[in-house]
């Protein structure tokens, strides 16, 4: 029975909806930390103990970083998860750390379906093998990065290995250059649509073997692209694994978001034109001769599709001989734990509700991506021209206010100064590496009560596109934004 309260039959008004109360509570969670050593390696949990020791000045901390928001996980899948009952053999330690058998039945066929390869007649050779990794694919791509740096030291001893990189992109610089490739970045930008400019890039490639010290040992393709969103025509992935074959190197595909993408715009499928290369004149081609089969990975992890991040379970494509590379990379690394967040994924990819996620979650981040890009515009200053909002990804990229661009290192110095004036913080220098140009990313993967409120933040606090001064640093730590009262009276 419930009980009323005598001395208030109905709760005060709260602060804050219910979308916004759950952000404001898991972003607590996750940027706290009280050990002043251990934060040092995340700039975002250093700015935010600043903050919260300022006293908050401008309410609670929001977050669009790293592709996460800890609260927009799909909800038929919680519910899937909550109700779920694993067995015993769930529990223990996995022989391989590319999955146990019955999971990579399942994502080969998940693969082949939704690649559209069923139709494909492979020669002898190149049949493909699908691994389904338990935890990150960030790991799958270190496991990739050992075995192609160990084929280039002993193939071409004495000369150094260098990665092609996409920038802005994700951090494939931090994995490449910690296994000891030199990065070399392939920039994109406004001039040419966002979408990488094939004479610009071999022209840097040029440049980089002109000395005749260095050879292509990785390249990587990302045809959803992030952070832009743009999808790249298939002769990207086309050209870099031409330039993969003549150089002896590997090519990673990453397909993070094959599937978080405008259902309503046709989807560039990558893999199926990879392979539709080797197949070429029934497998009997050069880049079959080069041995490039053996030399490439594609990565189609489920956490950005189904907003959970945590669960860390993805497919992993390429040829069986490198497959067992990769695992036996991972022996080396690491026991395989997570099994049984496997056998969730695939239970949950299985069900009817988990396609209606897909196309649901794919017309979400289209609506969000239009609400701000018209709020930014009609309200802040920013020409169509200075925002880029693809068909694909849960990002969208924002030219930074003018006064910010003559700064030296000013994306990272608007990151933070909005972060001193707002308490909202977005991504830079993370995505943006040697900052080609001069834009910082918002992941819009939170409820629309959470992006409303960075908006309306943004604008109280005065940013505009041509606003006349920065924020002034810590300054504005003093100048608190007035809060949202929710049904207050007229």
């Amino acid at each position: 029975m419930t009980h009323l309260n005598p001395a208030l039959e109905r709760p005060a008004i709260p602060a804050h909806t219910p979308h916004l109360r759950s952000h404001i509570a898991a972003v607590a969670d996750h940027l706290q930390n009280d050990s002043a050593e251990l934060r040092q390696c995340s700039p975002e949990q250093v700015l935010y103990h600043e903050y919260m020791q300022a006293g908050a000045p401008h309410g609670p901390v929001l977050y669009a970083v790293k592709g996460e928001h800890w609260n927009g996980v799909s909800p038929r899948f919680l519910e899937f998860i909550n109700a779920f009952r694993f067995e015993r053999g769930d529990m223990g330690y996995s022989e391989s750390g590319y999955g146990i058998q019955r999971h990579r039945n399942f994502m080969r066929r998940l693969i082949v379906s939704e690649h559209h390869l069923g139709q494909r007649t492979p020669a002898p050779g190149l049949e493909i093998d699908v691994g389904c990794l338990a935890m990150t694919t960030r790991m799958a791509m270190y496991d990739m990065a050992k075995v192609a740096i160990r084929h280039a030291r002993e193939r071409r001893p004495g000369s150094i290995p260098v990665a092609l990189v996409p920038t802005p992109s994700w951090d494939y610089r931090g994995i490449f250059k910690d296994v000891g490739f030199e990065v070399v970045f392939l920039p994109l930008g406004p001039a040419n649509g966002w979408l990488p400019d094939l004479a610009a890039w071999d022209a840097i490639v040029r440049a980089t073997l002109a000395d005749g010290t260095r050879h292509i040992a990785m390249t990587v393709t990302n045809p959803q692209h992030n952070p832009t969103g743009m999808q790249w025509p298939v002769e990207v992935t086309r050209w870099l694994l031409d330039l993969g074959a003549a150089q002896d190197g590997f090519l990673l595909l990453d397909d993070a978001y094959y599937c978080v993408h405008d259902p309503r715009v046709a989807v560039v499928n990558h893999l199926k034109a990879l392979l539709d290369a080797f197949d070429e004149n029934g497998g009997d081609n050069a880049l079959v001769d080069s041995g490039m089969f053996e030399r490439w990975v594609a990565t189609r992890p489920f956490g950005k599709q189904f907003s959970c991040n945590t669960m860390g379970v993805a497919a992993i494509t390429t040829s069986p001989a490198l497959l067992r590379k990769l695992g036996r990379e991972s022996w080396v690394n690491r026991y395989h734990t997570n099994t049984h967040n496997a056998e969730l994924m695939c239970a949950w990819l299985a069900t009817p509700e988990a396609a209606d996620w897909t196309v649901e979650t794919g017309l979400f981040y289209t609506r969000q991506k239009e609400l701000v890009r018209t709020r930014l515009m009609e309200r802040m200053g920013w020409p169509a021209s200075a925002i880029c909002t693809g068909p694909s990804t849960s990002y969208m990229l924002i030219e930074i206010p003018k006064v910010y661009q003559d700064s030296e290192g000013g994306i990272d110095r608007l990151r933070d100064e909005l972060f001193f004036a707002t308490g909202t913080l977005v991504s830079a220098s993370l995505f943006n590496q040697s900052a080609p140009v001069p834009y910082v990313r918002l992941h819009l993967g939170s409820h629309p009560d959470v992006i409303e409120e960075f908006l309306r933040r943004w604008q109280a606090a005065g940013l505009h596109y041509a606003m006349p001064a920065m924020f002034g640093g810590r300054e504005a730590l003093a100048r608190p934004v007035p809060a949202q009262a929710l049904r207050r009276q007229a």
